[in-house]
């Protein structure tokens, strides 16, 4: 295995309680949360609109078994694969079901033509390169099958404004010791380096080219997201967060959650507005 995986392996292997609360806990979400639930919804809207209940479905990065258990219930009959065993062992006594295997996803341990739908969210940018994990992925589908695949982009600009704001602190950040600590006799706080692996970002023309090279024909695409945050941006994206819900529900009274989850589903597939999103989920077909 190789260093990265390792990592990725670690990290998510000792974050299985605060990764399901992520799900449970219905109030006072991180944005963090907030944007793996609407993936997650938006996901699962992508899988029912095409694929038939009764399907085979591979949810690879199952994590602790949320996405699998959703489309259990949706009748579908569903397999997860992860490469953290302490998420496998959450996944299977919670759905109380052994079809979930710990594994990886450039060597996904199922035969060619298996699965009529592969699920795979927040998988990809922790590899060193997308070719192989989108081959396995092309190869255990049957002919026709849809994959909903996740990527973030390259390109989104809170991303590139977060980063100058990151490298910004840790040039002043010395300076700010030494006065507020330092000078006074005191010792200045240690602070822990941040443990979150590193991820690569896609370019989406670049990402098409590699998609059609390995069988794979995108057929719906949605922005999602503005970022998770290093920065104290994030507390700025929080609190908007919080202010976007609030004003969500009260535009749901005046005109109708139908009509709101109409026009929002307009607004994140608008090419106009993919550019500036974080993460784009996006649902490919097979072909030959």
């Amino acid at each position: 295995m190789t260093s990265s995986k390792q990592q990725v392996k670690n990290l998510f292997g000792g974050r299985v309680t605060a990764w399901a609360a992520f799900y449970s806990n219905r109030e006072a979400r991180t944005l963090e949360a907030r944007n793996l639930i609407s993936r997650q919804r938006f996901a699962l809207e992508m899988v029912e609109a095409v694929v038939p209940r009764a399907s085979k479905v591979l949810d690879v990065g199952c994590g602790t078994g949320e996405m699998v258990g959703k489309l259990m219930r949706r009748e579908y009959e569903v397999w997860g694969l992860d490469i953290a065993e302490p998420m496998i062992r959450y996944a299977r006594d919670r759905c109380a079901s052994d079809r979930f295997e710990v594994g990886d996803i450039e060597h996904i341990p199922f035969a060619d033509n298996t699965f009529d739908a592969v699920v795979c969210l927040g998988v990809i940018e922790y590899l060193d390169t997308d070719e192989h994990a989108l081959r396995e992925i092309r190869r255990v589908l049957k002919p026709g099958g849809r994959a909903v695949v996740s990527t973030p982009s390259a390109i989104c600009p809170l991303h590139h404004l977060d980063r100058v704001v990151v490298v910004l602190m840790a040039v002043v950040r010395p300076v700010y010791d030494l006065v507020k600590y330092r000078l006074r006799g005191r010792r200045a706080p240690v602070r822990q380096a941040s443990r979150a692996a590193g991820i690569r970002r896609c370019y989406r023309r670049r990402w098409l080219r590699l998609l059609r090279s390995v069988g794979l024909e995108p057929e719906e695409w949605i922005r999602h997201g503005w970022g998770w945050y290093e920065s104290w941006l994030g507390l700025l994206a929080q609190s908007l967060s919080r202010t976007g819900e609030l004003l969500r529900g009260r535009l749901e009274r005046f005109f109708g959650r139908a009509s709101l989850c109409r026009a929002s589903g307009r607004f994140v597939r608008s090419r106009a507005f993919n550019w500036l999103a974080a993460e784009h989920v996006v649902r490919l077909r097979v072909v030959k």
